[in-house]
């Protein structure tokens, strides 16, 4: 499954955590993007079925950097419309 992890870090904390995630290299993460407004990252994760995604994703891809975290939020991503398979008019 494809979940978008947004992320609220603390004032100033921003790139300390995206750094982090970057650095850890894990295979569930597929890109890390910093944006703009009420969130400061969103984390593109894809997580296989079966994982408890509290305790084996979560817990995994912020472990060591949940005191420059206010709060998280997740959406998940159940399908990719594609331009080439609808008939556009």
């Amino acid at each position: 499954m494809l979940f978008m992890i947004f992320v609220q870090c603390r004032p100033g904390k921003a790139t300390e955590v995206g750094t982090s995630l970057a650095k850890k290299r894990l295979p569930e993460i597929e890109e890390i993007y910093s944006i703009s407004g009420e969130w400061d990252l969103m984390v593109r994760t894809r997580f296989t079925k079966g994982q408890n995604f509290e305790t084996d994703v979560l817990e995994t891809i912020f472990e060591d950097q949940w005191e420059n975290i206010n709060r998280t939020q997740t959406v998940i991503a159940y399908r990719v419309y594609d331009p080439d398979d609808a008939s556009w008019e």
